[in-house]
């Protein structure tokens, strides 16, 4: 099981309560290790978020780094829901490599990584945030993925 990262976070909400936000990570993967950045912040609604799909292609095209997205649930739960899994094996599909789906709880981050077009993710053994919008994950085992 991952353990998650328990620095406080600054939540956004509207009256009906916390909403959801979702960044972009890019950076690089040397074996096991998943060194992110977040960028690109959005904000939606209670329970759905959105992105700069074009903006994630160009990126991608362009550097070849995007690594996943990072998401907020407000409410929970730590794992990828419905809609989660839809979207990432679509990325994953779009990009052929492995992506990163890091979810931000009430009770901390969890990270899951999708290998294929059916993943449901699988779990990281450990994602921590750093300050300036750097994440870190590990692989769980001693198994590598190829990128």
């Amino acid at each position: 099981m991952a353990r998650a990262s328990t620095k406080k976070k600054v939540k956004r909400s509207t009256p009906a309560g916390p909403v959801e936000e979702c960044w972009i990570l890019v950076g690089q993967r040397c074996g096991r290790i998943w060194f992110c950045r977040r960028v690109r912040h959005t904000t939606g609604e209670r329970i759905c978020v959105g992105f700069d799909g074009l903006w994630v292609l160009q990126r991608e095209e362009r550097h070849g780094d995007v690594l996943g997205f990072l998401h907020t649930h407000p409410d929970g739960p730590a794992g990828p829901s419905l809609r989660d899994l839809r979207t990432m094996r679509s990325w994953r599909s779009a990009f052929g490599k492995p992506l990163l789906c890091v979810i931000d709880t009430p009770l901390g981050l969890k990270g899951y990584r999708f290998d294929g077009d059916e993943s449901e993710g699988e779990e990281l053994k450990l994602i921590e945030a750093f300050p300036r919008g750097v994440v870190v994950g590990v692989d769980a085992g001693g198994r590598q993925v190829s990128s």
